[in-house]
């Protein structure tokens, strides 16, 4: 996928942190607006976008791990200034890995914006319109979420009264002059609306089944189902979640417990949503920065006593997400050179997990705790016998900490509960980077505090 990114599509990432980038376009790299003009050449700019996920400072790395390490289920074993910072929670406004953080999920949005508006103008009867927008919206939806995950919502939690947005761009950025426009932030409201506002659309026009590593109807649904969680309109998590559960097509089934590790040495299980394709000439970085030298990684990071801890004897989940062997690390993400593990962007169990949250909020115990007890049964656990809303929300917090460990949730979840611990509670959001202040000349604003 790089190469082609770097042969379709013209430099993409936003901000004036790249405007040395966009002042020397490379001598392959096409205008969008005649890269764009056929239906060959958006389908290959579509694969483009994607490729937006799978670089270091999104899903093949940073993105992934730093929401672990910034919480409880990770501790920091490498010599990264950086990563010291994330796990000692004291980000600087000039980190290198929080820029490309950044820049890298804002350069995803815009591969999805060149798309979204070159589509609709191709009239090839072979091109398929309403797939190549719906999927290039949900991309969008997520890449906005993922944005204020990290950087936006109240220092208490998400969707609450004057909760801090990210700037908004939902036009192709195709020339310097357009990727400098100063954009400010939006509330983190607005940011809400603009993602469900692709979401739904992207329901209407994507079909149920595409090839593997494509997001289809059932990933759109599934995504706007993780965006009410946050928001808290629980009667729409548990509709929208009962529609994958029970609705969707094709049909998801989890994996059975003896097979929890071959979900991830394996690909594209019958419980996989959505996964990233990777391959050897494709990888990841995620096994080099977790695995010891002495299998080829560089040991940044180890999973924690903590985490360990937190599992009940017999869970066979334990062993995948605190290993030992190579000791304290984990399995989700276990080939080194070159990382060919996809990373699995939704699952089912997920999704359960989703429910059984929306339906304890709602006072469904009864539905709430059978759909808490299908993850439990599954990790080889007697049920649990929870049968108040306190204690019942307290067993899904934790499965959810289990379940979903090293897939880059568990501090958004604690910022979720209010719960991350930090005293400076202003840290609760990451700082904006500086460059990206300076180069707006103060249009975007830091995060208050830093």
């Amino acid at each position: 996928m790089k190469k082609l990114l770097y042969i379709i599509l013209p430099a993409l990432l936003i901000g004036t942190s790249c405007k040395k980038t966009l002042d020397q376009q490379p001598q392959t790299a096409l205008d969008a607006s005649t890269a764009y003009t056929t239906r060959q050449g958006v389908e290959a700019g579509i694969i483009g976008v994607y490729d937006g996920f799978q670089q270091t400072g999104y899903m093949t790395l940073n993105y992934l791990v730093f929401p672990d390490l910034y919480a409880d289920n990770l501790t920091w074993t490498g010599t990264f200034p950086t990563w010291s910072q994330v796990a000692n929670k004291t980000i600087a406004v000039e980190s290198t890995d929080i820029n490309s953080i950044w820049n890298h999920i804002n350069g995803t949005i815009n591969r999805a914006n060149n798309i979204i508006a070159a589509a609709p103008n191709i009239n090839d009867p072979a091109f398929l319109k309403d797939r190549a927008i719906g999927e290039c919206e949900t991309i969008r939806a997520v890449a906005y979420f993922d944005l204020i995950r990290m950087f936006g919502g109240s220092p208490t939690g998400y969707n609450q009264p004057g909760g801090l947005g990210v700037p908004l761009r939902l036009n192709p950025t195709l020339t310097t002059a357009t990727a400098n426009e100063r954009v400010p932030r939006s509330s983190e409201a607005d940011v809400y609306t603009q993602i469900l506002k692709d979401l739904d659309d992207a329901i209407t026009k994507l079909p149920n089944t595409i090839s593997a590593g494509r997001v289809n109807k059932n990933v759109a649904i599934a995504m706007k189902a993780r965006v009410q969680l946050y928001r808290q309109q629980w009667a729409d998590a548990e509709a929208l979640t009962t529609t994958i559960i029970t609705g969707s097509t094709p049909t998801y089934t989890l994996v059975p417990g003896a097979s929890y590790a071959a979900m991830y040495t394996g690909k594209n299980s019958t419980e996989s949503i959505w996964e990233l394709q990777y391959n050897a000439t494709d990888a990841n970085n995620l096994a080099f920065y977790y695995y010891p030298t002495s299998v080829g990684g560089r040991n940044e990071v180890s999973s924690s006593t903590n985490l360990r801890d937190a599992f009940e004897a017999g869970d066979l989940r334990r062993n995948v997400n605190f290993s030992t062997s190579p000791a304290s690390k984990q399995l989700k993400y276990s080939q080194v050179n070159p990382g060919i593990d996809n990373v699995i962007m939704m699952r089912l169990s997920e999704v359960y997990l989703t429910r059984a949250e929306s339906r304890a909020m709602l006072n469904n115990l009864t539905g709430a705790l059978a759909d808490l007890n299908v993850i439990r049964s599954r990790a080889g656990l007697t049920p649990s016998v929870a049968a108040t809303q306190a204690t019942l929300l307290t067993a899904i917090r934790k499965e959810r900490r289990l379940e979903l460990a090293h897939e880059g949730q568990r501090f958004f979840d604690l910022r979720r509960y209010n719960e991350t611990g930090i005293t400076q509670t202003f840290r609760n959001l990451f700082p904006i980077p500086q460059s990206e202040i300076i180069n707006s000349a103060g249009t975007v604003t830091q995060n208050p505090g830093y």
